[in-house]
């Protein structure tokens, strides 16, 4: 199958490499066989060839939590390194974090991931667009025909051969998405999602000088030269969508329980109730930031009562602050959990999910082609 998707796109030295690998697994399936040999004869047959000239990827905000975003922007830069185009963000008002300027909110809490600017987009009075819903004029529109209509819920296996000289991504992607589409010539090929996103990060993501200071100052005050758990507890919308959310927390206690008992707690929540939970089982070994936490089941991401950035900086620090602790227990459901248990290569045993990490399940899509058989 593999085989036959990199056919279709046009992906002849992958198509090569997933019809020998099918055919090694079983050589007497004919079919396989027969496409495997008739991949090797095709002498006509070429690898796509980028085309010549400055190629870039727009990414923009998926709109809703802010690790779900952040893991959205560093699987487009992964396509971007796919793909050789130059990348660029712009998280502009469907993101939940913006400022309310109209300046990229990506840049609110991270570094540029390349030098090339908005104003540059603009300016391309000649440029062509994937999908082609997108143009010159409506380039920094916040929404676009995302869920319905020509050019909507586009998957990222289609941005890999495109020639046009913008691409834009505006619908929800994943690295693990993109892991069977890596080049043999690319360093990640190869690699695990977790190491990918490593990699990632360590080259793009880059926490702005003011994110840096307020977590670089908690870290000092709070957890430096101390034996830390972090333990990340996602309540609130998580709720009506987990039905075993309850139980899932006894394992919490659980698992803290087995673990030295001198060990603080930096506990990562939305919800107060967990708070008061912990702090009336473990007491003053639970440390967390002052953070807005909700009272009720609504996602504070959308607590119209907290300012936009203040949300989005709690939310980043928490995740850096978790990595540089010993260990961590979280829920992969959440973005957050998911996150912290793969930018950081932990200790055996160091880091436990109580839920499969979402960043490693596959976006199910439909080719719109026909597979030959």
């Amino acid at each position: 199958m593999m085989g036959l998707i990199a056919a279709l796109m046009g992906l002849h030295d992958q198509e090569i490499l997933y019809f020998e690998k099918a055919l090694s697994l079983n050589p007497t399936d004919e079919v396989i066989r027969l496409n495997s040999q008739r991949v090797r004869n095709a002498s006509s047959e070429k690898p796509f060839i980028q085309p010549s000239g400055e190629r870039l990827l727009l990414i923009k905000a998926w709109g809703y939590g802010f690790w779900s975003d952040v893991n959205h922007v560093l699987a487009c830069l992964l396509l971007a390194e796919i793909t050789g185009r130059i990348p660029l963000t712009h998280w502009g008002g469907n993101s939940l974090f913006g400022d309310g300027s109209g300046r990229d909110a990506f840049q609110v809490y991270f570094e540029p991931v390349s030098a090339v600017a908005l104003g540059d987009l603009t300016a391309l009075k000649t440029a062509s667009f994937f999908p082609d819903k997108w143009s010159a004029a409506n380039i920094l529109q916040d929404e676009c025909q995302k869920w319905e209509g020509a050019g909507s819920q586009v998957p990222s296996l289609y941005f890999l051969n495109r020639p046009e000289t913008v691409a834009v991504s505006d619908y929800h992607v994943g690295v693990v998405d993109l892991l069977p589409w890596i080049p043999q010539t690319h360093e990640l090929h190869g690699n695990s999602a977790a190491a990918s996103l490593r990699w990632l990060a360590a080259k793009y993501l880059r926490p702005n000088r003011s994110v840096a200071a307020e977590l670089d100052a908690f870290y000092r005050d709070n957890l430096a030269g101390r034996q830390t758990i972090a333990v990340h507890v996602r309540g609130t919308d998580k709720y009506p969508e987990m039905s075993d959310i309850d139980p899932t927390c006894q394992r919490y206690f659980d698992l803290i329980d087995q673990d030295d008992s001198s060990s603080q707690i930096f506990l990562l929540t939305d919800d107060w109730r967990y708070v008061r939970l912990f702090q009336q089982r473990y007491g003053a070994r639970v440390a967390m930031t002052d953070a807005h936490r909700s009272q009720d089941n609504t996602g504070v991401h959308h607590d119209r009562s907290v300012q936009p950035v203040r949300r989005g900086i709690e939310v980043s620090k928490d995740v850096y602050l978790a990595l540089r602790c010993q260990k961590f227990i979280g829920n992969g459901e959440s973005n957050v959990a998911a996150t912290i248990s793969m930018l950081k290569e932990w200790d055996k045993e160091a880091c436990t999910l109580l839920a499969p990490s979402r960043l490693c399940r596959r976006q199910v899509i439909e080719l719109h082609g026909k597979l030959s058989t």
